[in-house]
């Protein structure tokens, strides 16, 4: 493919939490311009096709100031198919108020879940939808949380279903890491804090090493290397919202209830750091995407695709499906302003579009192949309706820093640590323990992680 050919740096960055409709779905509202080419949500108060059910209660999509929320969405693998409501062989999506329900025992009228932000709450996520390309059916690969999404999008494959407090086992040599190394492809990581990637299992010399760095970096590196010299993948990685401790950093990844402007802000300064190099920026492509839908509603039914448990995973039951859709974003000079690309894809969309880049096949593993003859496209796709040559013009992003206010009322909840939360601390931890004094120059927030509390001594006997 020609304009494959011109793309010399990849960029990928993947924010948490979030569905296509909470973040996207005004894109073809009419109060907010009515894109009839995007697939978002159309008069969502009134469409009956959009109602949630909670004891014969029904509860429609409601738009949702940003800010932080009270706590956490549901969104493990039980409940998720809670959401989806598969009824008669149909995924309904009529189940997110019930799981809110079943999850927070809160019986509010107006459920989170349910709710959609407008333009002026996600104003860099509307800007790149209209100045490049929005994806309206790029979907979480599998209907669970992060950790199996994550690990699906870094390698195709999932070997857990849930999200725990343990490392994530890797698949050998399908990590993405490895799968680089062994063709010779550069690639870097810049980290706002703790990088989820140190959550894996064995890749303690990777993140002390030299490819990862602090994104404070990021600016020098991009202006002072050669378009030659650049690493061919670079991921960006957010401020995490589970990190145990942010020490210099505000919470940015956009995970509830974590609210969006943040990670708005963050995606505004990555796209200007990008676009400020006309000559590097030519030959660029940014993907912005979110690992799952976060519990959030989504409309559209996931894909009837498939994923058996790979060699060693630890749970026996095959996903029958995808997830949600999830908000999904590429820019690139080469891409014609107000593209929306209707193709079915997932992360390991990713996988496809890197092995063409670098391997010259779609098929960067049994598992990628096998979800690509079951329909899930490549990001090259998107870009067979490229233009000729690379645009001259670079549309300016929204100026005004987003501030977010408290979106609801009340004092927050008492926040009981998650699995992934207590899945950061201890992969902190962990790096702390393979090398101390590397683990505290890469990431010198470890010096403040918090000691665990002495267990209570056990109550003598009466």
């Amino acid at each position: 493919m020609a304009v494959l050919d011109q793309i010399q740096t990849f960029v990928i960055v993947m924010f948490e939490n979030r569905s296509f409709d909470n973040v996207l779905g005004h894109l073809s509202m009419s109060r907010f311009g009515k894109r009839k080419d995007v697939e978002g949500l159309v008069d969502p108060e009134t469409n009956l096709d959009y109602t949630n059910f909670l004891d014969a209660q029904g509860y429609q999509p409601l738009e949702l100031e940003d800010g932080s929320l009270l706590h956490d969405l549901p969104h493990n693998r039980a409940l998720v198919e809670d959401q989806l409501a598969k009824a008669n062989g149909r995924y309904t999506m009529s189940g997110f108020a019930d799981a809110y329900f079943r999850h927070t025992g809160s019986r509010v009228s107006d459920p989170p879940s349910m709710g959609f932000l407008a333009p002026a709450d996600t104003p860099m996520s509307s800007f790149l939808a209209a100045q490049y390309a929005v994806c309206d059916h790029w979907f979480a690969p599998l209907p669970t949380d992060t950790q199996p999404n994550r690990s699906m999008a870094f390698s195709g494959y999932a070997p857990i279903d849930n999200t725990e407090p343990r490392p994530i086992p890797i698949v050998p040599g399908s990590f993405i890491f490895e799968w680089l190394n062994a063709r010779g492809v550069s690639w870097r990581v810049y980290h706002c804090g703790i990088s989820f990637f140190a959550l894996f299992d064995g890749l303690h010399e990777e993140v002390l090493g030299p490819n990862f760095r602090s994104f404070r970096h990021f600016p020098a590196d991009w202006e002072a290397e050669s378009a030659a010299e650049m690493p061919a993948v670079i991921f960006i990685e957010p401020e995490y919202s589970d990190s145990p401790i942010h020490f210099g950093w505000t919470p940015n990844d956009n995970h509830p209830p974590t609210a969006m402007g943040p990670g708005e802000n963050f995606l505004r300064d990555i796209y200007k750091l990008l676009t400020k190099d006309v000559e590097k920026w030519s030959r660029t492509l940014l993907l912005a995407m979110h690992d799952e839908h976060g519990g959030f509603f989504d409309h559209v039914s996931p894909l009837a695709i498939s994923s058996p448990p790979p060699p060693g995973a630890l749970y026996q039951v095959p996903f029958e499906s995808t997830g949600p859709r999830v908000p999904a974003l590429v820019a690139s000079p080469w891409i014609p302003p107000g593209t929306v690309f209707k193709g079915p894809l997932d992360h390991t969309s990713i996988l496809q579009l890197l092995a063409e880049k670098f391997s010259g096949t779609p098929d960067y593993n049994e598992e990628v192949a096998r979800r690509r003859k079951a329909g899930i496209q490549s990001v090259s796709a998107l870009l067979a309706a490229s233009l000729d040559r690379p645009r001259s013009d670079i549309p300016s992003p929204p100026a005004d820093t987003i501030v977010s206010p408290v979106a609801l009322k009340g004092a927050p909840e008492p926040q009981i640590e998650t699995e992934n939360q207590q899945a950061f601390t201890a992969a902190a931890k962990d790096l702390l323990a393979h090398d101390r004094k590397r683990a505290l120059e890469k990431y010198p927030e470890l010096a403040h992680l918090p000691e665990e509390q002495p267990k209570p001594a056990p109550a003598a006997p009466r």
